[in-house]
C-alpha cells in the first residue's frame, strides 16, 4: 500500500526494492508498451520518486532487460529442481516440466488478459519474456533427455535439437487464442511427439 499520493514507499532492503521496481515496471510495460511507458510512469506505479528508479536502473532500456531476466529466473528454481531429482524417472520429470509449462502459460494469460489497448506491443513484450524462458526450458529438457539416454529410458541422439524443437512448438502455441482445454491437448501432443522421437511410445 502506498503511503499517500506523493510519499515514497520506504523499503530499506535494496534487493527487495529492486524486485518491487521490476514488478511495477513489468505491469507498466505490459499496460503501455515499451515505447509508451516512461520512467515517471513506473515511479508513479511504484509510489516512489523518479530518482529512486534511476538509482537502481540507469535507464528504461536497462530496466526492460532486468524485467526480461527476472521473468526468466522465476522458473529457474523449479526447472533446476526437476533436473536434479534423479530418484524420479526421467519420463515422469518430463511430464512435470510440461505441466509446469501449462501452469506458466495459464497464469500469464490471466495476468495479461486485461491489457488490450496496446495489444501489439504487449504481444511483443510477452514474446521476449517467453523466448528467455524458452531457452532455459530447452536447456533443462535437453539435460533430462541426456540423462534418459544414459539410464536407458530414452534414445536421444540429439538431445539439444530434440528439446529445442519441442520447446519451440510450445512457444508457438503460447500466443494463440485457444482454450485451457485445447492448450492441455496441444501440450500433450507435443510431449508425445517428443517422447516418440526418443523411442518411447506411450
Amino acid at each position: 500500500m502506498k503511503e499517500g499520493n506523493n510519499m515514497p514507499k520506504r523499503i530499506n532492503d535494496t534487493k527487495l526494492r529492486k524486485q518491487q521496481i521490476l514488478k511495477s515496471a513489468r505491469k507498466v510495460f505490459l499496460e503501455k508498451g515499451f515505447q509508451g511507458a516512461t520512467i515517471d510512469d513506473i515511479a508513479k506505479e511504484e509510489g516512489v520518486v523518479r530518482g529512486t528508479i534511476l538509482y537502481h536502473y540507469k535507464n528504461k532500456e536497462h530496466l526492460m532487460e532486468a524485467v526480461l531476466e527476472d521473468d526468466k529466473e522465476a522458473l529457474a528454481p523449479l526447472l533446476t529442481s526437476l533436473v536434479t531429482q534423479h530418484e524420479i524417472p526421467v519420463i515422469k520429470r518430463i511430464d512435470k516440466m510440461f505441466a509446469l509449462c501449462e501452469e506458466y502459460i495459464v497464469n500469464e494469460r490471466e495476468e495479461t488478459g486485461q491489457y488490450k489497448e496496446n495489444a501489439a506491443e504487449t504481444r511483443f513484450l510477452l514474446d521476449q519474456m517467453r523466448l528467455k524462458n524458452f531457452y532455459r526450458q530447452a536447456e533443462e529438457l535437453a539435460a533430462l533427455l541426456e540423462e534418459g539416454a544414459k539410464t536407458g529410458e530414452l534414445v536421444a541422439e540429439n538431445p539439444m535439437i530434440q528439446a529445442a524443437s519441442a520447446m519451440f512448438a510450445v512457444f508457438g502455441i503460447t500466443g494463440t487464442d485457444i482454450s485451457p482445454k485445447e492448450l492441455k491437448t496441444e501440450l500433450q501432443i507435443i510431449k508425445e511427439q517428443l517422447l516418440s522421437s526418443c523411442g518411447n511410445d506411450r
